[in-house]
């Protein structure tokens, strides 16, 4: 029994060794590839919160998405093919909050969202990319 369990454990570990210097992964970060990754998911921003709110982002096992933008909620889709990944905001509440920060944090994520074309993880964030693959937005796993 202690042989096999022996032979067992040192397969595991030769398959995650294997598994881990796969071209799946880079240097820059494990690309979440799937859709099976991202959905059912919940993210916060992982910079400093601007206002009462952080920025969120949660999306639903069927890919609905949804969240705070600083001041108010947002929903929509997330548009996912292969490592692609589109995030469509399809609606929002309208109100109006102080300091003007609030309103520039929501507006720059907004735009974040509108540019977003794929997305990453990298040590235990989500990046979210442009089409040049520059980071728009980073988010930590909400608590």
């Amino acid at each position: 029994m202690k042989k096999q369990m022996c032979k067992s454990g040192l397969a595991g570990a030769v398959l995650w060794g294997l598994a881990a210097c796969s071209s799946s992964s880079t240097s820059l970060g494990e690309p979440v590839g799937t859709a099976q990754a991202l959905l059912g998911s919940q993210w916060v921003d992982a910079g400093p919160t601007i206002g009462q709110t952080p920025v969120s982002l949660d999306i639903a096992k069927d890919g609905l998405l949804s969240g705070h933008s600083a001041c108010n909620r947002y929903m929509g889709k997330a548009e996912i093919s292969g490592t692609s990944v589109r995030l469509v905001q399809s609606g929002s509440t309208r109100m109006f909050c102080f300091p003007q920060a609030v309103m520039d944090t929501e507006s720059r994520f907004a735009q974040a969202l509108s540019q977003t074309r794929s997305v990453k993880k990298e040590q235990g964030l989500l990046l979210l990319l442009d089409e040049a693959g520059q980071v728009l937005w980073r988010f930590k796993p909400r608590p």
